[in-house]
């Protein structure tokens, strides 16, 4: 039987020799990457089947190569092991295309069973074929209620229906599905979803949030899936929450 996969992309080297030594002694084909470049340069002709990645590296920005494995490849789970550790850094990180986000320093053990957790999810719900024959795992949505997200193929249904959204509206509703019933800060949303260099206002959420609403609401002036919190921002109820 082939054993799985994964790769580390770390550049500090009595991290990633740790890292190495830990999943082969746990059963794990392992290779070492110090630089994005170099990761890329085998990426373009082999696919892991799990992808350990720091942040911090030499040449490219962890959330550019986090991004670019996203958009190269079908899906494979990506671990983020950093030491960015505000709130907003794991948000941006998950929006990025992050399954996981440990921070350093961080228990091996718990690392290895979110490794297992992650293969054990994937062989629940199937695997496809890909090219060379290596195992590939179907994408699973994110899921709030009748409300389903598919992030690759960036689509979205409510209640088996496909909804049409603009560019805007879809990452909004993205950031609010990967958190439901976290509260969001208008400000905290303009950062995610147009950028640091975005020189509007609030109520440019504002706005947005009421032209999902009208697409997400059975009566978009009484909303109780896209919620108002007074004096702070929105969040989207989760589908076991009193709206």
């Amino acid at each position: 039987m082939r054993k799985p996969a994964v790769w580390v992309v770390e550049d500090e080297r009595a991290i990633s020799s740790a890292l190495e030594i830990l999943l082969q002694h746990a059963g794990y084909d392992v290779r070492v990457f110090a630089r994005g470049a170099d990761f890329f340069a085998a990426f373009a002709s082999f696919q892991p089947d799990l992808i350990l990645l720091d942040l911090n590296l030499p040449d490219i920005d962890g959330l550019d190569v986090c991004r670019a494995a996203r958009d190269l490849a079908a899906y494979i789970p990506i671990l983020m092991l950093t030491a960015r550790n505000e709130p907003v850094d794991k948000l941006i990180g998950f929006e990025a295309g992050a399954d996981i986000y440990l921070i350093k320093p961080y228990d091996p053990r718990e690392l290895l069973a979110q490794i297992k957790a992650i293969f054990r999810l994937i062989e629940r719900h199937g695997q496809s074929q890909a090219e060379g024959g290596a195992r590939r795992p179907t994408e699973l949505p994110l899921t709030n209620g009748p409300l389903m997200m598919w992030d690759l193929r960036r689509r979205v249904e409510l209640n088996g229906q496909p909804l049409d959204l603009s560019p805007k509206e879809y990452d909004l509703l993205k950031i609010l599905l990967r958190h439901p019933g976290r509260v969001f800060g208008r400000e905290t949303l303009l950062r995610l979803v147009w950028g640091y260099e975005f020189t509007g206002d609030s109520r440019t959420v504002d706005v947005h949030v009421q032209r999902l609403r009208q697409k997400l609401e059975a009566d978009p002036s009484q909303p109780r899936v896209l919620l108002t919190v007074r004096g702070v921002g929105y969040k989207l109820a989760a589908q076991d929450e009193d709206a």
